[in-house]
């Protein structure tokens, strides 16, 4: 018999093809779309996206698992950026390899720079991401990091609203496997609560590392 995910994903198969700013985990089988039509190549100085007019979710807030759960908003301290991506840990490929990545870039940056970047990580699957399942995932990357999970659909809902994330998690019984699709996007926040840039899938780690240094530089730390 065929998976279930099978005759969705074929659906969808050519409308992600052509989202340049956003795939599914695994060619999973929902819609990710990272509002690429609404953005332009940023100058030749940036890697990633800047989007007119930019996003602001300085207001947007999640649960921190690190915090005790503690609202986290999505706005750095002054003279520093905030790194957030949606996704989930069962995710085969995109999302751990988007993690690598950033860890990359921050290793190969000087220390003084990479210590004013923090990495925050909401689950769109908070049925199987745990508190410890979502921190251990982290751990796994990165000495600090924000987990953000809330068992709230309309908070997560309004949160992924706000940065134009969408995701979508296939119908399944209780204790059944089941695909998730997401928005494949990391949106870099700086102090005003303002996305600088995004990155697509596919952004290299030395990509990232200039882009953070540029924008690092463009600001004073505290």
């Amino acid at each position: 018999m065929e998976p279930r995910s099978r005759p969705l994903a074929r659906a969808l198969a050519g409308v992600v093809a052509l989202l340049l700013a956003a795939a599914a985990c695994g060619g999973d089988d929902a819609p990710a779309d990272a509002g690429s039509a609404s953005t332009t190549a940023a100058p030749a100085t940036l890697h990633g996206y800047q989007r007119e007019p930019s996003l602001e979710v300085g207001h947007v807030a999640l649960p921190d698992v690190s915090a005790g759960g503690a609202p986290m908003a999505m706005r750095p301290p002054a003279g520093e950026l905030l790194l957030v991506y949606f996704g989930y840990t069962s995710c085969p490929d995109i999302c751990p390899t988007t993690m690598a990545d950033i860890r990359v870039a921050l290793e190969s940056m000087p220390p003084e720079l990479a210590e004013r970047v923090a990495v925050a990580m909401v689950t769109v699957d908070p049925e199987r991401d745990t508190d410890e399942v979502l921190t251990g995932y982290l751990e796994h990357f990165f000495d600090r990091a924000h987990p953000l999970r809330t068992d709230d659909p309309d908070e997560l809902a309004a949160a992924a609203q706000a940065f134009t994330v969408q995701w979508e998690i296939e119908e399944h019984e209780p204790g059944e496997a089941y695909a998730v699709g997401h928005t494949s996007v990391t949106f870099v926040v700086d102090d005003t609560g303002t996305v600088v840039v995004e990155w697509p899938f596919g952004v290299r780690s030395r990509e990232m590392a200039a882009d953070l240094t540029l924008l690092l530089s463009e600001q004073e730390p505290t």
